[in-house]
């Protein structure tokens, strides 16, 4: 049911902030009605249509990072429909049901198309930000040798440590922070700067590359991998790093270098004319709904993917909506495995205990769901909040008949919730970014939740705190939250040259050098007065991503 091929200009309706985009669609001579956020969280679309007398030939929902907006009416349109999700690597907790509404859903993150898929939507494409056509003035002309654009705040400690990290390195040289600049104050300050340093949240491909790009600065970015690399060429359109000391390194040889600045900046511009402008983000677009299939959920199931959306953006604390209607909405729903999950989380969150554990007798008692792992395990977790130890166990049980395993029985509760963090681990349910998880509210949902909820109780459990940092360890972007449970590590083991080594790392990958170095020197000592030197060298070979550690280890 893609869009038709025959037309050669189409009627779009455009749901969200993305006003470059309607104005690049309309250059291109479609008929675009844009729909603004509203104040209501949900949006009859066909009644805005209807009265709009709009027929669309697509329909394109763009998320909007402020107020939310849920459609409401999809599945009656006779066209494509499409869900641009713009901050996935915060939100895929309600994106990834709210995306069975439509028939195909764009990530800007390359990285999640397949989480995406593997919670199972079928269409997921990748679509990446955009960039602004912007005037590229000569880096000579610019007031500011490096700025950033960004809120500073105890919730992102990261940047503050990047921050406080540049500003010990530029001495006299103009470093402007700003915190609260609109978004045409913050394009004009790039455009007075010659280099923009850039931090994510979670190792996501940020705005920020686009709109320093799009001003001809220098961005000196994170090494994010391939998935960035494709986009702009490091080295010759941008600059990455590693860690602090690449980070230094870097900083060292551009500011100051203006000629270097201005060629690859210019040349990243050109790239942002030739390839990331709205116009070629609408242009994909189009491309991605001439083969769209109808893959959207209709009548009873649309109703109940957006009653379990509703439910999960509500634990995590995005909707002020009554828990009243949540559950009205979850009950009115066909009671899959998925309404059972989410209505089980939010009678935990309100402490409704007496229903909880009605329900978890009831899916006992009936045999009811017994294959689900989703259903076996929060049903366990449930019990486990309850304090039914039997029933925690029974749900466990449950799931080692569905996949034909026979484990010895877990002892107490935290061996049952160590080993669910294990087979959570195996479905890729590790992290989830955005959630604000706490342990005496919500039901755990990851392998890490788990983990979190036997740490609360007891801080110093040497063996939880080794499988956090088991589970972290692959994840970089994660180094400012793992390094937090490594120092706890550290604490019970002040001769473990092992635990010092990754403490080391997890501090240069969080601009911490001078804090990074000395852990590094002293993992080394205590390797060496265990005879372990060469374990040590093999393994900061492996991981000096940059080699310039060893370089400055060297030294010290």
């Amino acid at each position: 049911m893609g869009l038709c091929t025959v037309k050669d200009k189409f009627n779009i309706c455009i749901v969200g902030p993305f006003g470059a985009g309607v104005a690049a669609l309309k250059q291109l001579g479609h008929a675009v009605l844009s729909v603004p956020q509203g104040e209501e969280l949900f949006c009859n679309l066909p009644d805005i249509l209807e009265k709009n007398s709009f027929s669309p030939d697509l329909v394109l929902q763009v998320e909007c990072l402020g107020k939310r907006t849920l459609i409401q009416g999809l599945d009656t349109l006779d066209c494509p429909t499409l869900f641009w999700a713009t901050d996935p690597h915060l939100n895929l907790h309600w994106h990834n049901t709210y995306g069975r509404l439509f028939d195909q859903v764009l990530s800007t993150q390359q990285s999640l198309v397949l989480p995406f898929k593997l919670e199972g939507l079928s269409d997921v494409r990748w679509l990446p930000r955009f960039a602004f056509d912007l005037a590229s003035p000569p880096i000579t002309s610019r007031k500011n040798e490096i700025a950033f654009v960004g809120r500073l705040s105890d919730q992102r400690p990261g940047r503050k440590w990047m921050v406080d990290f540049i500003k010990s390195r530029v001495g006299e040289r103009p470093f402007p922070i700003e915190q609260s600049l609109s978004h045409s104050e913050m394009l004009a300050l790039y455009q007075d700067t010659k280099i923009i340093p850039n931090e994510s949240i979670l190792g996501e491909v940020n705005f920020r590359l686009f709109e320093g790009t799009s001003c001809g600065s220098l961005l000196l970015t994170q090494d994010l991998g391939e998935e960035q690399a494709s986009l702009f060429d490091p080295g010759r359109e941008i600059d990455t790093y590693a860690d602090a000391a690449e980070f230094e390194e870097k900083l060292k040889f551009y500011l100051g270098n203006d000629d270097l600045i201005q060629k690859m900046g210019q040349a990243a511009h050109k790239r942002v004319q030739s390839e990331h402008l709205p116009i070629h983000r609408a242009e994909q677009i189009l491309d991605f709904a001439k083969d769209t299939a109808r893959n959207r959920a209709t009548f009873s199931e649309a109703e109940k993917w957006l009653a379990v959306t509703i439910a999960s953006m509500w634990e995590s604390g995005m909707l002020d909506l009554p828990v009243r209607e949540v559950l009205s909405r979850l009950a009115a729903s066909s009671q899959d495995e998925n309404v059972v999950v989410a209505t089980l989380r939010v009678q935990t969150v309100i402490n409704a205990n007496s229903v909880v554990e009605e329900n978890l007798l009831n899916l006992l008692g009936g045999k009811l769901f017994e294959d689900s792992f989703g259903v076996n395990f929060t049903g366990s977790a449930a019990a486990l909040r309850l304090g039914n130890w039997d029933a925690a166990k029974a749900f466990w049980y449950r799931h080692l008949k569905s996949i034909n395993n026979t484990k010895l029985p877990p002892k107490e509760p935290k061996d049952l919730l160590i080993c669910w963090a294990k087979e959570l681990k195996k479905h890729q349910r590790v992290f989830r970014g955005g959630f604000p998880f706490k342990s005496k509210t919500h039901l755990p949902h990851t392998a890490l939740d788990c983990l979190l909820t036997i740490y609360d109780n007891d801080p110093q459990d040497a063996e939880v705190l080794r499988l956090i940092d088991v589970m972290l360890r692959p994840r970089k972007e994660l180094d400012q939250v793992r390094g937090g449970f490594l120092a706890s590590l550290v604490a019970q083991n002040s001769s473990d040259w092992r635990l010092f080594f990754e403490q080391a790392l997890t501090n240069l990958h969080s601009y911490r050098l001078d804090d990074g170095m000395q852990k590094l020197v002293l993992a080394r000592e205590l390797a060496s007065e265990r005879g372990q030197e060469r374990a040590f060298s093999m393994a900061l070979r492996g991981r000096d991503e940059s080699g310039l550690i060893i370089k400055r280890l060297l030294d010290c």
